[in-house]
């Protein structure tokens, strides 16, 4: 058996093991519970790795601190940190990185995770630390300084952020993050224009990316290009499905629609919403559908509609989900005008509707 290796001594404060690595009846710092809770969490970090660690909990400052000697290299510390990482394992990754740094405390690497770790968990001044050290030794590494521009915007100092991620994009003007980053911080500073042009570089070298794509359609529609933001976020639609970044777009194709309607002087930008909405449900359809559901909102309209009260709902058998009156109102006028062009339907929509086809054409 080969000989442990001098002790390594770290520390690490309470509160970088997540509540949710312990027991629920272990959560509140200082008690028993929690020591003991908190020595096994550890113990199976270490335990697999070998070697024995003693650890000591300082309760004035709320951290503990870690000896622990290592046997037979460090390599598999350095594997299960990534794992850790990969996994969004935040306390592991926390608990095995600081004991590579204390190993190994001018490795670039080991310090721009752990920065990284806690910059998303917002412990920016620590993040800011390990991080600019982690430049010192690696100047040349464009992702470090991309991860302190987004330390720097993250607290706020959106022109020393810009300055920083200007610097990583000089460093590598290939790299998709650095541009992102920097599209986002400009559009923060109303600078949409210049944002445009460093979210299309980002897409350049990264096409698929969804947070460069909902940043070039948010810096288009902040610089006025509204139809090419609306092709955009609809595109952002069908790949981003029901995800944030797709309820966003959805979100943006509105102001897009309301802002087109105020300047073609209509006074009902509902109304282009929901015919809009039905030009898009029609692509799914066939017109027999389409024709089935016009004729039964139809029947239902005999019965009497309200289009002036949006809390009414209304179902049908052929679409699935409630309805206000003048959605249904709305859908109708579309699927006539899509199966029978120019049938009387009892009301005059035409406007909207012709707003609704510009809108879904343009894209």
């Amino acid at each position: 058996m080969m000989p442990a290796d001098d002790p390594l001594v770290f520390t690490l404060a309470w509160d970088d093991i997540a509540p949710t690595s312990l027991p629920e009846d272990a959560r509140q710092p200082g008690g028993e519970a929690f020591r003991v809770a908190v020595i096994r969490f550890l113990q199976k970090q270490y335990e697999p790795l070998g070697g024995k660690a003693r650890i000591i909990f300082n309760d004035a400052d709320r951290t503990l601190t870690v000896h622990w000697a290592k046997r037979d290299g460090f390599q598999s510390v350095i594997e299960k940190a990534q794992e850790a990482l990969s996994r969004g394992d935040r306390s592991a990754a926390i608990s095995l990185l600081k004991a590579l740094i204390a190993r190994t405390p001018d490795n670039p690497t080991q310090l721009y995770n752990l920065g990284m770790v806690y910059s998303d968990d917002g412990k920016l001044e620590l993040a800011e630390d390990l991080l600019r050290k982690a430049a010192v030794l690696d100047p040349r590494n464009a992702h470090i300084v991309v991860a302190i521009g987004v330390v720097r915007a993250r607290a706020g100092d959106l022109d020393s952020a810009i300055e920083t991620l200007r610097q990583a994009v000089k460093i590598a003007p290939e790299d998709p993050s650095a541009h992102q980053n920097l599209g986002a911080c400009l559009l923060k500073q109303d600078e949409a224009e210049s944002a445009a042009i460093h979210f299309r570089q980002s897409l350049r070298y990264s096409p698929d990316s969804l947070p460069s794509q909902l940043g070039l359609a948010q810096s288009l529609e902040s610089s006025g290009s509204l139809h090419e933001a609306d092709e955009v976020y609809q595109g952002l639609i069908k790949s981003a499905g029901h995800t944030p970044v797709g309820e966003w777009a959805k979100e943006g194709r509105t102001r897009i629609a309301h802002a087109l309607m105020r300047k073609a002087g209509s006074e009902r930008p509902v109304v282009l919403m929901y015919c809009l909405g039905a030009l898009e449900r029609f692509e799914e359809m066939t017109d027999e559908q389409i024709q089935t559901l016009g004729r039964e909102i139809a029947i239902l309209g005999m019965r009497g509609l309200d289009i002036n009260d949006p809390s009414q709902k209304y179902t049908l058998k052929s679409l699935p989900g409630d309805f206000s009156g003048m959605h249904l109102v709305s859908l109708m006028y579309a699927a006539f005008q899509r199966v029978a062009p120019g049938t009387d339907v009892g009301i005059d929509l035409s406007r909207e509707y012709a707003q609704a086809v510009a809108l879904f054409e343009a894209r």
